[in-house]
């Protein structure tokens, strides 16, 4: 994969693009190296790098708050900023888990404009999980249903992360730079689609997205490595300009 140059605007998406998917959100491990990383590319970069996430903006600042990219949580619903807390969305969590009590292993994520129905460590639990899924789409007319990979989500319809991407390559540091989107999963599609229509470049990370991919990458593990090789590259050119 060719390594980025200093024309680039960089868009991530963080779980199964930046680390690997694992049994729960909590549990994933941030590769060695990669806060440095990013905030390397941030520096080579004029600022023109962010993270846009189906995890909340909170949650988000969990991982990659000691970076300065800027962050996006909610699949586009939380522009570099977090959403006020949702009593309806606390109510229903509580409903949902109750009606999951059978399927321990499953886990009710509630998030700042959504929730999240994710039955990876529960795989018999999925005909349930769809049908609450459908009783949410009910209560929550301002919603959609987002699927990934073993998890059903409700999300903000006025929302998605190519609008994200649309409005952050509007801001001074990205304005004027080719778009990279770099994810793995359905939700990442519109800010694909959205980096290709502003002449960009959208990069898949596996097979489920590839075919709204001009190229892509096995794994995260990749990914990193992509990183890592164009922060080198992209600080060897700076310096290169830099002498008399």
């Amino acid at each position: 994969m060719k390594v980025l140059d200093k024309d680039s605007a960089v868009f991530l998406d963080f779980d199964g693009t930046l680390v690997d998917i694992v049994g729960t959100p909590q549990a994933v491990v941030l590769p060695q190296g990669l806060l440095h990383t990013l905030t390397a590319l941030h520096e080579l970069l004029g600022g023109a790098i962010a993270c846009i996430s189906g995890r909340s903006y909170q949650d988000l600042t969990g991982w990659l708050g000691n970076t300065p990219l800027a962050l996006v949580g909610s699949h586009g619903a939380e522009l570099l900023g977090a959403a006020p807390p949702n009593s309806q969305l606390q109510d229903l969590a509580t409903w949902c888990s109750r009606e999951l009590q059978a399927w321990p292993s499953t886990l009710v994520e509630t998030k700042s404009c959504g929730l999240a129905l994710h039955w990876r460590q529960a795989p018999q639990a999925e005909s349930k999980v769809r049908q609450l899924a459908d009783q949410l789409l009910q209560a929550l007319p301002e919603h959609r249903l987002c699927e990934g990979k073993k998890v059903l989500e409700l999300v903000p319809r006025q929302s998605n992360k190519g609008i994200a991407l649309q409005q952050l390559m509007q801001r001074p540091e990205f304005r004027g730079k080719r778009p990279i989107f770099v994810g793995d999963d359905y939700t990442d599609i519109p800010a694909m689609q959205a980096a290709q229509n502003l002449g960009g470049v959208a990069l898949a990370v596996g097979d489920r997205v590839q075919d709204y991919a001009q190229g892509g990458f096995n794994g995260p593990a990749q990914v990193i490595d992509w990183l890592r090789r164009s922060a080198h590259a992209l600080r060897e050119e700076a310096e290169a300009r830099s002498l008399p």
